[in-house]
């Protein structure tokens, strides 16, 4: 008597699923290291050990393979985010890792190269990247709100300290800064502290 399939998702991804998806990270690495109009679709193959025709197969156009690339790194982002923020430390020790993992991956800021990559963006490729962007804001506000209805932090606006919070960690290209303040963890430290205290003298 043979066991038949059960029926649904496959647990192991196809050999085009793995290839996309090396591609999609390939790409997302390039265009964050150099910028939008440095890559090229056949610097991505090469990268990536694929052929050009290989890239344009899965993806259409430059265009295309940068929305699905960024978007790919935000979801992978908020991923991590959500993992460490869902460990039993208190908020504050929480917040601390997010920012020292997120100091230590510099790279070029998202803005400028979003700015740089505008003209070739349609509206519906740039909707999907703030989409994507939006999630990891929404991952830090339910965090702030769950630590606001168990009374570790003032009750305000989880999403203005979603975006806040965001905003602080956003020096992580300031390498003089960094080195200065005595490296990652004390510069994680000294911003986590700015955020959680202020700077009302004590």
């Amino acid at each position: 008597m043979t066991n038949k399939r059960t029926p649904g998702r496959p647990k192991v991804k196809t050999e085009m699923n793995i290839t996309r998806e090396r591609i999609s990270t390939t790409a997302a690495h390039l265009f964050l290291t150099y910028g939008y109009e440095s890559v090229s679709m056949q610097q991505v193959a090469e990268a990536s050990n694929v052929t050009k025709a290989s890239v344009y197969y899965y993806f259409k156009d430059k265009a295309t393979l940068f929305t699905k690339a960024v978007s790919s790194m935000f979801q992978r982002i908020t991923g991590r985010v959500e993992e460490l923020l869902q460990s039993t430390k208190g908020l504050e020790s929480r917040l601390y890792e997010v920012t020292l993992e997120h100091l230590k991956r510099p790279h070029i800021d998202f803005e400028t190269l979003l700015q740089e990559a505008g003209s070739s963006l349609s509206k519906d490729h740039i909707r999907e990247i703030r989409e994507s962007e939006q999630d990891i804001h929404k991952a830090l506000e339910n965090i702030f709100k769950q630590a606001m209805e168990n009374g570790e932090i003032v009750t305000t606006s989880p999403l203005l300290l979603a975006h806040a919070f965001s905003t602080v960690t956003m020096i992580r290209n300031k390498t003089e800064l960094i080195t200065e303040l005595g490296g990652y963890e004390k510069t994680a430290q000294s911003l986590v502290d700015l955020f959680w205290t202020g700077i009302s003298p004590k």
